[in-house]
């Protein structure tokens, strides 16, 4: 609830404001005013839930500021705060629709329970606005989101009863921009003539829905879906190559909601069918799904590739493991499934060569998009991505085209115990901090701290290989005073402990 705070007295204006700070976070201040003329400037500028004022003021007292605020038409609730225990001043800000008027000094408790009245005022408005003065449009976008039955039941009185309806979803990865939702639609209504529908467009989730009516029943199941399908391929064709269509036919009215679950979970079918074709229930149901089991071999030749720096092996090998999953009819939870093991496997891989860029590509989230894949060659797009910037990586690393990274990475490279900082490589360089971290991330893609440690970690890991050697001369050798800090870091870019590092090494020679 946003509020406006309307008080002349500096002191007296700040500690209702404090107040409302100690209350629950759903009352916010949003503004404060020192005069009535203020308060109706801050007003018209905010919107404000509430504006809780002062009766007396120097200037335009609080009811003028009111009444003003009335005959402009802003939608807003008052509570009038006074000193004068008046009944007149009462009466007078009753009558101009003041939900309360409390007397100075306030407590919070007195302040909380009137704006609850004011919240509870607002709710039971909101909720009393007339469903039936929506249109069907905005109906169906409430349904789909679950807003509740009412809604539903509105929804439904404006169809005919008994007649077919069909709810159909188009998903994308990518956003569509209105162009492509025009031409979309443009596309599906005339695949369907004389079918009454209504869309709904979802952009935070890339969908859009489409409702029919149909009224015909000389159109059959089988030649509904294959208009859809022909449009299907013309969406493709024309607008955009990467969609997913998923229908539904059904007659009685009724879970819109149940029916929307159930097309946005076939959609994920597209995996395992990839064609252009409309997904349905009777062609999901038509699938026989070959038995998967997962390609670890492969897994495991893209993994040495990456570890060995052949790149472009990796890239062959990659299409090798698709070509697998394309091979058969498998079910889309299994083919998904996969994705994310490579997928993890190979941020794994990237993150033991160098965790720098493992935390620069951290940030986009790649398997919470994974998990919500509908192309295969969409997850192609992004592995080679993600292995062009590791080639990049690695050949700057080598040999970078800018002479003072060259000169950076010498000297990281050879005194990578002793004095590393930032700052100390700027001044040696007689370049600035901020210049020299700009200069790491255009060329390397890494932040300078995280490089210096990656150095660091891949110096303790050799160390750690040599028969004998204590872990607390490890950190020291390579520039960590403290042994348990040296531990947190090696475990961070590593995966384990410097302990189960040495363990592990021993029982691989073993």
């Amino acid at each position: 609830m946003k509020i406006l705070v309307v008080e002349d007295e500096i002191k007296t204006l700040r500690g209702i404001c404090h107040l409302i700070d100690t209350l629950p976070e759903e009352y916010q201040v949003a503004g404060m005013a020192k005069s009535g003329e203020e308060g109706l400037r801050l007003a018209r500028e905010l919107g404000p839930d509430v504006i809780l004022s002062d009766i007396r003021m120097k200037g335009i007292t609080g009811l003028e500021m009111i009444q003003r605020l009335q005959e402009e038409g802003l939608s807003c609730k008052y509570l009038i705060l006074s000193g004068y225990a008046d009944f007149h001043y009462a009466r007078e800000a009753l009558v101009l629709g003041s939900v309360d008027y409390l007397l100075k000094p306030v407590t919070a408790e007195d302040l909380e329970k009137a704006l609850k009245k004011v919240a509870d005022l607002l709710l039971e408005e909101a909720s009393s606005i007339r469903i039936h003065t929506f249109s069907t449009e905005e109906l169906l976008g409430r349904v789909l989101n679950e807003d509740g039955e009412e809604y539903e039941q509105e929804f439904w009185s404006r169809f005919a009863l008994g007649s077919r309806k069909l709810l159909l979803l188009v998903r994308s990865e990518a956003r569509l921009v209105q162009k492509d939702l025009q031409a979309i639609s443009q596309i599906l209504y005339e695949a369907l003539p004389g079918v009454s529908c209504v869309t709904y467009v979802n952009e935070e989730h890339k969908e859009l829905y489409l409702l029919g009516e149909i009224l015909s029943e000389d159109l059959s199941k089988e030649q509904i879906y294959g208009q859809l399908d022909r449009a299907a391929q013309a969406c493709y064709e024309t607008v955009n190559a990467y969609l997913v269509c998923s229908a539904e036919l059904f007659m009685e009215s009724g879970s819109l909601v149940w029916v929307k679950n159930r097309i946005r979970d076939n959609s994920n079918w597209n995996l395992t069918l990839k064609k252009p074709l409309v997904i349905h229930r009777e062609r999901v149901e038509a699938l026989s799904c070959a038995k998967f089991s997962y390609p670890s071999w492969l897994e495991r030749d893209i993994i040495n590739a990456i570890n060995k720096g052949e790149l472009d092996k990796a890239g062959e090998e990659l299409e090798g493991f698709l070509s697998y999953l394309n091979a058969s009819d498998y079910a889309y939870t299994d083919v998904r499934e996969a994705l994310i093991c490579l997928t993890a496997a190979i941020l794994y891989a990237i993150r033991m060569a160098s965790y720098g860029l493992y935390e620069n590509i951290s940030h986009l989230n790649l398997m919470e998009w994974v998990q919500g894949t509908l192309f295969t060659e969409h997850y192609r797009q992004m592995i080679r991505n993600l292995l062009h910037q590791y080639a990049r990586y690695e050949e700057n690393v080598k040999q970078s085209k800018h002479p003072i990274i060259n000169k950076v990475l010498k000297i990281i490279e050879a005194e990578y115990a002793g004095d590393i900082s930032q700052e100390h490589i700027a001044r040696r360089m007689n370049i600035t901090p901020e210049y020299l971290s700009a200069l790491f991330i255009k060329e390397l893609g890494v932040k300078y701290a995280a490089y210096c440690t990656q150095c660091r970690i891949q110096a303790a890991k050799r160390m750690l290989e040599e028969e004998g050697r204590k872990i607390y001369e490890v950190a020291e050798s390579c520039g960590y005073g403290d042994v348990k800090y040296f531990c947190k870091v090696f475990k961070k870019y590593t995966g384990i402990s410097p302990s189960e590092y040495q363990h592990s090494r021993i029982y691989i020679e073993l």
